[in-house]
């Protein structure tokens, strides 16, 4: 096991050493081409539920993507962090409904109301990560938060990441890693291939 999360935290310090040496235009422009990609999608215009982040500086930045979902109608929700390494999916009506949470990440408000693992809507999740392999399992940042709850969600999972950052090779990954269902890059969309 100590094998494993050794090779993850080298990957995951390269990767965010890529992830920062891009400049703001290089970033800016990729981050809009990934999400035109992701627009394009039937699982995004058909879903009544957008299980979304709130982007770190590095992250691909999803907030124009936030805006758009509700102005057209559907509904976004925003993780937040509790403790033992487990979070919950709150919505918000905009993006004035976040304030600083844990590792300083922006978080919906207490006072906003749970996401229902629950329910049958539509649904689809984008999942941030430092990469992923073609087999839709990702290299996020070591915390679990993610992987614990996809195992619960029913819905459409769905990863964004630059296409430099999309390995051929598998990631090291350990039993409780879970995939996604398609990656979606700047230059379009992947199914997963199953293993």
């Amino acid at each position: 096991m100590s094998n494993i999360r050794d090779l993850k935290n080298r990957l995951r310090a390269e990767l965010r050493a890529a992830r920062e040496a891009l400049t703001p235009e290089q970033k800016t422009a990729l981050d809009q081409a990934i999400l035109k990609q992701f627009r394009s999608l039937a699982s995004f215009r058909f879903a009544e539920i957008l299980l979304a982040y709130y982007p770190l500086d590095d992250e691909i930045n999803i907030l124009p993507l936030i805006e758009e979902a509700l102005r057209m109608g559907k509904r976004v929700a925003l993780p937040r962090c509790h403790e033992g390494n487990r979070m919950d999916f709150y919505f918000i009506t905009s993006l004035d409904d976040v304030e600083s949470g844990a590792y300083g990440i922006n978080e919906p408000k207490t006072s906003c109301e749970l996401y229902d693992l629950t329910e049958t809507k539509p649904a689809v999740m984008l999942i941030p990560a430092l990469s992923y392999d073609k087999f839709g399992y990702r290299l996020g940042y070591g915390r679990g938060y993610y992987d614990r709850y996809v195992n619960r969600f029913n819905g459409v999972k769905a990863g964004l990441c630059y296409r430099a950052f999309l390995k051929d090779a598998p990631l090291p990954r350990g039993k409780f890693d879970m995939a996604v269902d398609y990656i979606v890059t700047e230059k379009g969309v992947k199914l997963v291939e199953k293993k």
